[in-house]
């Protein structure tokens, strides 16, 4: 038996992506599937239950993030049938548009999404977590760091950041554990689809983290979370980077940013 074994766990973001490649890891361990996506399921579901050797149940439901009500409302009818143990939330959009060229509707849609959405998440699953549950919330290295062409993502996830600490502040005392995730760039949809859309100066910067496959980030995640952390960084160089972060002036992070925008846009 592992960790997740016979755990209820709800995911959001499920049908594709890293919220998909977790579902497909924890099934394998017996986890019990609650599945939250604006996506249909139709796809997937079938690859879930060839993983499910162990006869664990998998839920889906429909859910756009950022429709508060709507959030309240599935995730009541999926507590009511199975409450839960875990939440994972990985629904996020990217932006990968340099701030003059980015439209008001652009960067309002990431921070509804990215923000308000995990925002409407948190409030509804919380009357349903009590002491020994746990929250898991995807962040970004763009937490802690800003990046060519990511105005609004970042803005974003440096939101998140600071929501999920001041969370962690009045929800630890209660018994529920915080783990935020905060991978570099990994190859999923997401960030296929900046492919042709970032400036390269954004691709250069984004380099500089490194690039992990998605089923080693997600493995680093679930380990954090069984360990009960409150930050997960996985990768050796988003590491170094949040090291540099920590102990360098921000004169010399800004200049390392530059070099590498200099770097990629020379020629």
């Amino acid at each position: 038996m592992s960790y997740f074994t016979n755990k209820t766990v709800y995911i959001t973001g499920a049908a594709s992506g890293i919220g998909l490649e977790t579902a497909k890891q924890l099934i394998k361990q017996g986890t019990h599937l609650v599945l939250f996506d604006v996506q249909s399921f139709d796809e997937v579901l079938s690859d879930l239950q060839a993983l499910n050797s162990k006869d664990a149940s998998i839920d889906t439901y429909e859910l756009d993030v950022t429709d508060a009500q709507m959030v309240t409302a599935q995730i009541a009818a999926a507590a009511d049938n199975k409450s839960p143990d875990i939440l994972m939330h990985f629904v996020g959009i990217t932006g990968p548009w340099t701030f003059d060229e980015m439209s008001q509707e652009q960067f309002e849609r990431v921070l509804n999404i990215n923000l308000f959405g995990t925002r409407n998440v948190l409030a509804a699953v919380r009357p349903f977590l009590s002491r020994g549950d746990q929250v898991m919330v995807t962040a970004s290295m763009a937490s802690f760091t800003g990046s060519y062409g990511y105005s609004s993502y970042s803005a974003s996830k440096f939101a998140i950041w600071g929501m999920m600490q001041s969370i962690n502040y009045e929800w630890q005392p209660l018994g529920i554990d915080i783990t935020v995730f905060a991978p570099p760039p990994i190859d999923t949809p997401l960030t296929q689809a900046e492919v042709g859309v970032m400036a390269e100066a954004g691709v250069g910067m984004k380099k500089l983290a490194g690039e992990l496959k998605i089923e080693d980030a997600v493995k680093s995640m679930l380990k954090g979370v069984e360990k009960r952390e409150f930050l997960v960084v996985p990768g050796v160089m988003a590491n170094l980077i949040r090291m540099q972060l920590r102990f360098f002036p921000v004169s010399w992070v800004n200049w390392i940013g530059n070099k590498a925008v200099a770097l990629s846009t020379k020629g």
